[in-house]
């Protein structure tokens, strides 16, 4: 038998995983449709946040982007170097510093981004979709309380 505290956590791990899985969907070409994975690999999470980052803040030089993102910079080049071949990014040398390299989003970069967000969002509206308006509130509050709660003690 479980602790109440035990199962909500396992609730969690339950959550977590489900939250990270899309809807099963057929298209030709995956690139076009922000839901044809029924998971998303663990590599494209890391370069979506890396595009993500990139679309949010502009362009940036490697060593920052590898800083903001808290990677290491070789754990960055992995990333780079596939975006690139992708056509999801472009590097250049910067113009005041020869030594550094500037990473800014493609056009199909910007597209990509803009399209995964838009399937993220329906995936979150219809995961929370059982809930009503004043149930996501409740949750979201007990959220940030346990969020707040942790990063407080420093974990």
């Amino acid at each position: 038998m479980f602790t109440k505290e035990e199962e909500i956590f396992r609730m969690f791990h339950r959550i977590n995983a489900m939250t990270r899985m899309h809807p099963r969907h057929k298209c030709d070409n995956p690139h076009e449709c922000g839901n044809h994975h029924p998971t998303t690999p663990p590599h494209e999470h890391g370069r979506g946040r890396m595009l993500g980052l990139l679309a949010d803040e502009g362009e940036m030089n490697q060593a920052h982007l590898a800083a903001r993102l808290e990677i290491r910079p070789q754990s960055l080049s992995e990333f780079l170097v596939k975006a690139e071949e992708d056509g999801l990014i472009v590097r250049r040398q910067s113009d005041e510093d020869k030594r550094q390299t500037i990473v800014s989003l493609t056009e199909e970069g910007k597209r990509r981004v803009e399209t995964f967000r838009d399937a993220h969002k329906r995936h979150a509206e219809d995961f929370l979709s059982a809930l009503s308006d004043q149930e996501k509130e409740e949750l979201a509050v007990i959220l940030s309380k346990l969020i707040e709660s942790k990063q407080n003690k420093g974990e």
